[in-house]
């Protein structure tokens, strides 16, 4: 087996271990998500803003299962962690029973605020769903974790390794860059909990991947690729709608110089429209505008998020948004060290000066890549704007787990500077692999495992860790056991193994780039990715 595929398992180990460490409805928007999945095979219609509510099984379990201070201030319901580590054994034991109990009921009261999303996610895990009706809540919730989660790092490697190799990224820094990948602890916050981000983030790195390559050689099999990959982002996640308008940017500059052509692109154009026009064309109905958004539907356009513009806060809130695309403690909403986390952004700062600072070694598949960084962040700042005006100013900035539609692109064209840069490129490497492995490895020994086994989620210190495994981890298992997934046992056994395989191959990844045996010549592109013209989109071809 290589080394690339023991990351891919080091990546499913991962995803599988937090989708069953997670508490119920502690991923981001999870309960309103899975009522939406729940009402699909109820009601065999689509759910909508203002006419869709919460399903019964969802609303009572408000009642029974521990929650984040961020939602029961939401919901006004149930009991906070710290409130529920406090009970006694058997009332805690007697929640988690009810909570067991509960089977699938018809929609309640409670306005579901997630019922706009396009569908497709939804759609598949649905069909999951209905046949798990009698099993319970918990147990449904978690098989549906597990399939959104394993499958998004199978699509997310696939897309990620393709555009490695488009881009032309040695395979030693490949591998870095896919094992870098898949030490996000915010991926895993993103993708491993019962939503659409699971599909939208592995969808985002194959249309990367595909554009990347159609732009590197334009072809119509290429173009039908990356079409295909694009229609089914647009009825996943509306936020492709900014990669949409990379595409149409791409293919116009392509045309006009002469490097490609109608015939070309027509099939993939025909398929866009087919499959996503329809669900924009119903948000244009129901909501009186295409992206469908919370915001929209309140009445929030252009005109007020451009006028919420000069009111941000923008240094914060950026320094906001790029932290929380490393870590953010899932609804609860923890912290992780500031100075890490600025540490892991300088790397990456050098990373990119050393890629713009070979600018005759760019080619036109990673300026496609990093337009589609510039034009994302774009429509990221455009929704912490909207979002601002929609809160009235009690918004630091756009939700994180949207920037992990990034994390394939950004990581890749960031190991495609370090491994030009011949002097320094190896020792950032190193020291970028190094402080990852370092994050992932603390997300599970020293915030998550903890927290939610009743240590609080206040910093700890070194002597408050080993004082914790050394009294307080053993006592603390059964309530692990209720709060998770899964029991606690399976848990830390995973939880090991994960830790164990992270050091292992980061250590045999870093080994291999520190001993020499790492190549920092580019790796020549396949032929169905390669380049012919260096500089294609600025020097037309005379034939």
């Amino acid at each position: 087996m290589s080394i690339r595929h023991l990351i891919l398992l080091f990546g499913i180990l991962n995803a599988c271990l937090y989708a069953a460490l997670l508490p119920l409805w502690e991923g981001f928007d999870e309960p309103y998500h899975y009522a939406f999945v729940e009402s699909l095979w109820q009601t065999h219609r689509f759910p909508a803003l203002g006419r869709s509510f919460l399903t019964g099984d969802v609303f009572r379990s408000f009642e029974f299962a521990p929650m984040s201070y961020m939602i029961h201030r939401s919901t006004a319901q149930g009991t906070a962690y710290e409130a529920w580590y406090k009970l006694p054994p058997p009332e805690k034991g007697r929640r988690r029973a009810q909570l067991d109990a509960l089977r699938p009921a018809p929609e309640g009261d409670r306005p579901n605020y997630e019922a706009q999303h396009p569908p497709l996610a939804h759609v598949l895990l649905a069909m999951i769903d209905r046949p798990m009706s009698g099993l319970p809540l918990t147990t449904r919730v978690l098989i549906l974790r597990l399939f959104g989660a394993v499958s998004s790092i199978l699509l997310l490697w696939c897309g990620a390794s393709s555009l490695c190799r488009t881009l032309g990224l040695p395979p030693a820094f490949t591998n870095a860059a896919l094992f870098t990948i898949f030490c996000s602890q915010m991926l895993y916050a993103t993708i491993a909990h019962v939503a659409n981000d699971w599909l939208a983030v592995g969808l985002s790195a194959l249309f990367i991947a595909a554009l990347a390559a159609f732009v590197a050689q334009p072809a119509r099999g290429s173009a039908t690729l990356c079409a295909l990959w694009l229609a089914l982002g647009l009825i996943t996640k509306a936020y492709f709608l900014a990669f949409a308008l990379v595409a149409f940017i791409a293919v116009v500059i392509l045309a006009l110089r002469n490097r490609t052509k109608v015939a070309t692109v027509l099939p993939g154009a025909i398929i866009v429209v087919l499959i996503a026009a329809p669900w924009y064309v119903r948000n244009l109905v129901l909501y009186g505008n295409v992206i469908g958004t919370q915001e929209a539907f309140d009445g929030i356009g252009v005109r007020q998020a451009l006028a919420a513009v000069p009111q941000i806060d923008w240094p914060a809130s950026i320094a906001f948004i790029a932290r929380g695309s490393v870590w953010t403690g899932n609804n609860s909403f923890t912290t992780f060290s500031r100075l890490t986390l600025n540490i892991v952004l300088a790397l990456l700062f050098l990373a990119f000066a050393a890629w713009t600072a070979r600018r005759r070694a760019i080619r036109p598949a990673e300026k496609v890549t990093f337009a589609e960084v510039i034009i994302f962040s774009i429509a990221v700042a455009y929704h912490t704007a909207a979002a601002f005006a929609h809160m009235k100013g009690d918004s630091p900035g756009a939700s994180p787990w949207y920037t992990q539609a990034l994390l394939a692109p950004v990581l890749a064209l960031a190991y495609l500077g370090m491994s030009r840069w011949k002097r320094f490129g190896r020792i950032l490497t190193i020291s970028t692999l190094a402080l990852w492995t370092w994050i992932l490895t603390a997300t599970w020994t020293i915030k998550l495992f903890p927290m939610y086994s009743g240590a609080g989620s206040a910093p700890m210190r070194f002597r408050d860790i080993t004082n914790w495994y050394a009294h307080g981890a053993v006592a603390h298992m059964h309530d692990l056991s209720l709060l998770a997934l899964a029991p606690a046992g399976v848990l830390y056994s995973l939880m090991l193994v994960a830790v164990a395989s992270s050091f292992g191959l980061g250590a045999v990844i870093a080994y291999r780039m520190w001993g020499g045996t790492a190549s920092c010549a580019p790796q020549p592109p396949s032929r169905s990715s390669a380049a012919p013209d260096p500089d294609l989109w600025h020097e037309p071809r005379h034939r």
